[in-house]
């Protein structure tokens, strides 16, 4: 008797809808999905207005100076300047010459992160899935947690730091290659890209890993009964798979090495020999405080900023076109 009623409420709580379950869930109708944007934006409303205030009078000043004409050992006072600015800025050769060894630099920069990236993360994805016992479960931890350390260092010290590597005379690196290559000097760009990658590959393998552990095993279980080898698996289910991301990743990358690349630079090559490495972060600096020419570096800061403004439109319009 216990027995029948106790698998009677067994049957009765599997008849039950579960929460969440498909008798449970309601259709999204347009009520509930404004509530729920509602909902959203109160939450982050916040943090938008206080963002906003924070950089309203930078970016205010910001412009006004792009407009003025302002050097402060010439005269104490911001004369109107109208587009002269703007226009000196089209036609300036060095303007022209740092935006191309800064797109240079963030294509090559972006290319060799997310090519390494992914390689590591599948590689490294593969190790952690196939440990097996306690001693290389552990192995497989410490290697998934050690890869974040670059990432984790100051720019401006990896960069002193691979200065002295890359010493002529006293650099380890030369030690270990039996040469004495300046490699600062002979190779500017091969060296910040080197060290820019160093910096930033563990974000992209950080990642891509959460991308490809993400992939369903029952793909690849049905790829091997298919007959499907290692290679052919990895072209026809993980690539594709984990490409949207490796775009959205790469359009990242492209934004933030292209805007922000300063640290590096400045501290190993300082934007020579020449202007080899004179990216366009560091012509702003040089133009506000070694020329001291606050209403051209303004407006060079300006020019950086829409072309930062373009990149995240096309960063957002990526991602849009992906949940598509």
């Amino acid at each position: 008797m216990t027995d029948s009623v106790t698998a009677g409420r067994g049957e009765a709580a599997d008849a039950t809808p579960r929460p969440g379950g498909p008798a449970s869930r309601s259709p999204r109708t347009p009520a509930t999905s404004r509530r729920r944007h509602r909902t959203g934006l109160a939450f982050t409303l916040p943090a938008m207005v206080f963002v906003g205030v924070v950089m309203a009078y930078p970016l205010g000043y910001l412009g006004y100076l792009s407009f003025h004409n302002y050097r402060p050992l010439t005269s104490p006072e911001a004369t109107w300047a109208g587009l002269a600015n703007y226009a000196r800025l089209l036609t300036d050769s060095t303007v022209a010459n740092s935006l191309s060894v800064t797109l240079r630099f963030t294509v090559a920069s972006v290319a060799l992160e997310v090519v390494l990236g992914t390689a590591c993360a599948i590689l490294l994805a593969h190790v952690m899935l196939g440990a097996r016992g306690r001693g290389s479960r552990l192995a497989a931890k410490l290697l998934g947690s050690a890869y974040i350390i670059p990432f984790a260092v100051p720019a401006i010290a990896g960069a002193y730091a691979w200065r002295m590597l890359l010493d002529a005379q006293f650099g380890p690196v030369n030690a270990l290659l039996g040469s004495r290559t300046p490699w600062l000097v002979d190779y500017p760009m091969a060296s910040i890209v080197a060290i820019d990658a160093w910096k930033m590959m563990p974000f992209v393998l950080f990642v891509m890993l959460a991308a490809v552990m993400s992939i369903e095993p029952s793909q690849y279980e049905a790829a091997a009964l298919d007959g499907a080898g290692a290679l052919r698996q990895l072209f026809s289910i993980t690539l594709p798979s984990i490409l949207p991301v490796m775009v959205i990743t790469a359009a990242f990358r492209a934004v933030d090495a292209f805007t922000k690349v300063f640290d590096t630079v400045f501290a190993t090559t300082g934007g020579g020999p020449g202007d080899d490495t004179r990216v366009f972060p560091l012509l702003i600096w040089r133009t506000a405080f070694t020329h001291l020419d606050f209403g051209a570096a303004a407006t060079q800061a300006v020019a950086a900023l829409a072309i930062s403004l373009v990149f995240g439109t096309a960063l957002l319009l990526s991602q849009r076109r992906n949940d598509r």
